[in-house]
């Protein structure tokens, strides 16, 4: 009877530490970032900054594109400013505000991003040149090849460069991104607006902790210029 005592009692105390131990796993998995939680920190915070925020388009004459892409860009960028990096709609400045200002300006001021925030009351100017842009279709009805590269900067109003300060980058270097679609299905203002949506995601990730999930976009054609995680 003695032997059986002891039996149990050592059945139930591997029964416990093995409990015990599972419930740590259990803990510690809780504790484990998934896959889906992980997140590539911001380089810049511009939600804990304050003021608003001048988005200025620079279409060169010689980049012809079937639609006006700064309306386009502008209002991709403020609506990824709002919903992904949290920035109140009251800090962006709209689009129709920069063509009312154009309209007042000197012909040599019209571009001068600076100029603008100055006028519109702007604390932060993120600067978007385009330097390429191609928009062709097929024979097929509606199927078209995009493509679009820019250079981008975040400036505050005094022209200090804060995005991006990169190691290994020049200090006056600016993101370059590279970004297009092929043989997809869309009409000349859905593709414009694709691929001005997709190059407002690959600039504004860089401002916010973007889950590494949804970091990459599938209109991404060259390696990506942030580190390994």
């Amino acid at each position: 009877m003695q032997i059986s005592k002891r039996l149990v009692f050592s059945i139930a105390a591997v029964a416990a530490v093995a409990a015990l131990a599972a419930g740590c796993g259990g803990i510690a998995a809780i504790g484990t970032e998934t896959a889906s939680e992980k997140e590539i920190p911001a380089e810049f915070h511009l939600r804990q900054t304050k003021g608003k925020i001048l988005v200025f388009v620079n279409q060169p004459g010689w980049v012809r594109a079937p639609m006006d892409l700064r309306t386009a860009l502008t209002d991709s960028f403020n609506m990824a400013f709002e919903h992904n990096v949290g920035i109140a709609k009251e800090r962006l400045i709209p689009y129709s505000s920069i063509m009312n200002l154009r309209t007042t300006l000197a012909a040599n001021e019209k571009n001068d991003a600076f100029k603008a925030a100055s006028k519109l009351g702007a604390e932060y100017v993120l600067s978007i040149e385009i330097m390429e842009f191609e928009l062709t279709t097929f024979s097929e009805k509606d199927f078209f090849n995009g493509a679009i590269n820019t250079k981008s900067c975040l400036y505050n109003s005094q022209g200090e460069k804060l995005w991006p300060k990169e190691r290994g980058e020049k200090e006056e270097a600016c993101k370059i991104l590279t970004l297009g679609f092929e043989a997809r299905k869309e009409t000349v203002k859905s593709a414009v607006d694709r691929l001005a949506n997709a190059t407002a995601h690959c600039v504004t990730r860089y401002f916010y902790n973007c889950k590494k999930i949804k970091f990459r976009i599938a209109e991404e054609h060259k390696e990506f210029d942030y580190y390994k995680w």
